[in-house]
């Protein structure tokens, strides 16, 4: 069963999502996210907003990554430099079923 978290971000700085999404993706991905993407909505009423998935293989891989992303100094550094250019508009996270 997969764990995939869904984040939106608003930002009128495309260049800057794309170079902060690089460096998070090697930082979620080095502590066992199986992927991070990232997105932008075109139409509906998120049209222009930033998404980034990130999948994990379980509950608890999701819980180990999100542990370790919160002590990464180099992650703390990287949102708080997201939090200048772009608004974290919401967070979800949708649970695989198996079929």
């Amino acid at each position: 069963m997969a764990i995939v978290q869904f984040t939106r971000f608003k930002s009128d700085k495309p260049e800057e999502m794309i170079k902060t999404a690089k460096q998070a993706k090697a930082i979620f991905e080095k502590h066992g996210a199986e992927f991070l993407r990232l997105s932008r909505f075109h139409t509906g009423m998120w049209a222009g907003e930033f998404l980034i998935s990130t999948r994990y293989s379980s509950w608890e891989v999701y819980g180990k990554v999100q542990e370790a992303v919160a002590k990464d100094e180099a992650f703390i550094k990287l949102y708080a430099h997201t939090a200048t250019f772009a608004e974290l508009k919401g967070r979800n996270i949708a649970v695989g079923i198996d079929l």
